[in-house]
């Protein structure tokens, strides 16, 4: 489930970062030319491989569920973020990639 959390995290933190109206709150090296097309579809596949991190440790129907549960409570994070301390939320992204390491090398 830590790893779910940081893939999340990254997964949202790319789509929004992938958006014209938050490009100037999350800049970084992540926009430029060439790789700035690759956000949105990158995003979708951290969010999607989230969700296949759920599944097998919680028995299926269970790991959907924690998911969608997650789902709001990572987005909502994003959200103040972006409203109050957007330049938290890239340090939040180094986290979370520490997060995903931390998980996959406890297993949870």
């Amino acid at each position: 489930m830590i790893a779910a959390a940081g893939l999340l995290y990254l997964g949202l933190f790319l789509l929004a970062s992938s958006m014209s109206r938050h490009q100037r709150a999350l800049a970084g090296p992540w926009h430029q030319p060439a790789m700035a097309p690759l956000l949105a579809p990158v995003g979708w596949l951290l969010i999607l491989a989230s969700s296949m991190a759920m599944l097998p440790h919680w028995q299926g129907g269970i790991g959907l569920v924690s998911w969608l549960g997650l789902l709001p409570l990572v987005g909502g994070l994003l959200l103040l973020g972006l409203s109050y301390r957007p330049h938290w939320l890239k340090q939040g992204a180094a986290g979370a990639i520490a997060v995903v390491i931390l998980g996959v090398a406890t297993g949870a």
